[in-house]
């Protein structure tokens, strides 16, 4: 074929700016570069391409320079090019199921893929040949992220002599693509794809020279788990399922991927599995997944948290189960070659309990075990041996003796808390911990001198944000809301210019670039099947003393957000709580009110507004572990808590406890 020649009446070429903001296009700078990588891949084998390459170009020193996709699909016209290219979120997708002819399905609709490029690099081309009327033609189109909503679509003679696209972003100095260069860069890369690789076993993807081969990484077939499903999605046609992928190779990245029904990932969603023996992916399948956009896949939750939450339930019933058998695999090899230590029943429950955790260290190990020979055997004795006289030793010989890696051992420590002993281990030192924390806020908050140096918003929210159960139990695994979010900001005049939503504190700065001091506003909320609770808490600088103006101030914000369209009617409880160092003795009669509880300064049925003191939350919460206090014999004493905050808040206290020496106390 030769080169289509153009009527000269059309534009060779053309520059646009897309009419969205800057900062919308920019935002694609931070999404995960694995994920950017895999939307290029998408969108080569949305264009029919059966070749896809993703050439990874170093400098003499490794480091990567440019990234190169190239794939031999449709290519674009000048036309599609500049119909792409010139609007956000427009796309020759949209309303489509399958690629052009029919061939395959189609994975994007929403016209944004190309723009996760910006993850990657900052100078962006594509460069593409397509047929038109029995010849090629050509095209190219240029971004870049200094003008990033600008845009050059121009025609240009074939680059070669087939159709085909070849996008090339070039990797500014210094910038790092950790995720790219890891190990499991393609294996991850692979899970993300699996399902359509193994559907069109004609399509070749390679990566950084490895072809992407589900079957190399696969442990055994997909199991599809059944879902306890609720109500709404009873009538689903197919059901939504979750479908359990087992590897034979740690992935770093193992969180939840949504599917469309077919099995196309489009989102990864919640927090890593991290603490199974099991590497694998979930993946969530359901045809409400298939048109949604980013916003919508960004509020899953919201909008399909009982299906999420029952794919998570079935993960974990599943992973119990594959546990359980690989253990018993373990252990039943252990016996065939005669060194499992356990040969008769266990005589007591102690027995037992050691036995069950024996078995779980074994499991975990059972890779870093030597393969045979008295090496082998002696590994199995040291770690009963260390279970039976010495525990404190067990993680010593995981580390030194077996060298199992810091993720395995994280990962053991993780199963541990599901064994009898640890849960025993486990809440004494839950307890204890809880213990030094309410003694360590304690010394802070009666110190002149450390509760002024105590800065609010990198170091007392933290603080309190990492240990919400002082407001009850259940909140430590509560998780904010996008919704609420936006309710609370459109809300936030109400109580003055000085009171920042807790995830906007990165832009609260002083001129000497540490954090400013305002009052927080920390919110949670949390699902039941029959109801939903939310809590917000508004943190003020202990320097402040709570009056009546403040009293006020919540209570006319509390009822503003009740009354807030969004959820007048709906079935849920909030808890708004004012908390400071100390109050004015003019607010006691509100919030000592007959036949309330002391700090309720205002009951209604959807809502209550607290005010309390750091001195009276700790009081209260430290009466709840008095038992267990008891029971442990178990002093906070000042060394303690100063050695826990180290240890574990470093980054989050006053300067002066952080150094070796501890500060003379000016409240004693």
């Amino acid at each position: 074929m030769t080169s289509v020649s153009l009527p000269t009446q059309r534009r060779r070429a053309t520059e646009f700016q897309l009419a969205v903001g800057e900062a919308k296009i920019l935002q694609f700078k931070k999404k995960p570069q694995l994920t950017a990588i895999a939307e290029l891949v998408w969108n080569a084998l949305d264009a029919n391409a059966t070749e896809v390459a993703v050439e990874l170009r170093r400098s003499d020193w490794q480091a990567i320079t440019q990234i190169v996709v190239t794939d031999n699909g449709h290519g674009m016209t000048l036309e599609r090019a500049s119909e792409s290219f010139e609007g956000y979120g427009t796309t020759w997708k949209t309303g489509r199921t399958h690629t052009l002819d029919n061939v395959r399905i189609l994975h994007g609709h929403n016209g944004e893929g190309r723009l996760y490029a910006f993850a990657l690099g900052d100078q962006l081309s594509w460069e593409s040949v397509a047929e038109v009327d029995g010849a090629f033609a050509g095209v190219r189109v240029i971004g870049s992220a200094d003008h990033a909503t600008v845009w050059k679509v121009e025609e240009t003679p074939p680059t070669r002599d087939r159709p085909g696209t070849r996008v090339r972003i070039d990797v500014p100095q210094g910038k790092t693509l950790r995720k790219l260069e890891s190990d499991d860069a393609a294996a991850n890369l692979t899970a993300k794809l699996a399902f359509y690789l193994r559907a069109y076993p004609d399509v070749n993807v390679t990566f950084d020279g490895k072809r992407l081969n589900p079957s190399d990484i696969i442990v055994g077939e997909p199991v599809d788990l059944p879902l306890d499903l609720p109500q709404d999605y009873a009538q689903d046609d197919p059901a939504p399922v979750v479908t359990f992928v087992e590897w034979n190779q740690r992935m770093s990245d193992r969180k939840m991927l949504i599917c469309n029904a077919d099995g196309i990932a489009l989102y990864e969603h919640g927090r890593e599995w991290s603490d199974s023996l099991v590497s694998f992916t979930p993946y969530l399948r359901s045809n409400r997944f298939n048109n949604l956009s980013v916003d919508d896949l960004h509020g899953l939750y919201m909008s399909h948290a009982g299906l999420l939450d029952a794919a998570a339930k079935a993960v974990q019933k599943h992973l119990a189960i594959r546990g359980a058998e690989i253990s018993a695999a373990v252990v039943r090899q252990l016996k065939d070659e005669g060194i499992y230590p356990y040969p008769n029943e266990p005589a007591s429950g102690t027995q037992a309990i050691e036995r069950q955790t024996f078995d779980v260290v074994v499991t975990v190990a059972r890779d870093a075990l030597p393969n045979k020979g008295p090496a082998r055997r002696l590994s199995v004795d040291l770690i009963r041996t260390a279970l039976e006289s010495s525990p404190g030793d067990l993680h010593a010989i995981l580390e030194k003796v077996l060298a199992l890696s810091d993720d395995d051992r994280r990962h053991l420590k993780n199963l541990l808390d599901g064994t009898d002993l640890t849960h025993v281990i486990g809440a004494a030192t839950t307890v204890t911990n809880r213990l030094n924390f309410i003694g360590a806020l304690r010394k802070i908050l009666a110190d002149p001198q450390l509760r002024k140096d105590l800065r609010e918003v990198d170091q007392l929210h933290p603080l309190i944000s990492q240990n919400l159960w002082l407001f009850g139990e259940d909140w430590n695994m509560a998780m904010n809301e996008v919704g609420l979010t936006n309710v609370l900001q459109a809300h936030l005049e109400k109580l003055g210019d000085d009171v920042v939503l807790e995830d906007r504190l990165e832009t609260v700065k002083q001129e000497d670039g540490r954090s400013g001091r305002v009052d927080i506003l920390l919110f949670r909320s949390r699902r039941s099947d029959n109801s939903t609770e939310r809590i917000v808490i508004e943190l003020k600088r202990p320097m402040v003393r709570i009056g009546e103006r403040e009293l006020g101030q919540i209570k006319s914000y509390a009822r503003a957000i009740i009354d807030n369209p969004q959820y007048r009617g709906v079935d849920c409880k909030w808890r708004f709580y004012l908390i400071t160092y100390d109050y004015s003795p003019q607010i006691l009669r509100d919030i000592r009110q007959k036949d309330r509880p002391e700090g309720l300064y205002d009951d209604q049925d959807d809502y209550e507004v607290w005010v309390k003191s750091w001195g009276e939350i700790l009081e209260a919460a430290e009466k709840k572990l008095l038992f267990f206090k008891n029971q442990l014999d178990y002093e906070a004493t000042d060394e303690r808590v100063t050695q826990h905050l180290r240890e574990s808040y470093s980054r989050f206290i006053p300067e002066a406890l952080a150094g070796s020496e501890l500060p003379p106390s000016s409240a004693e």
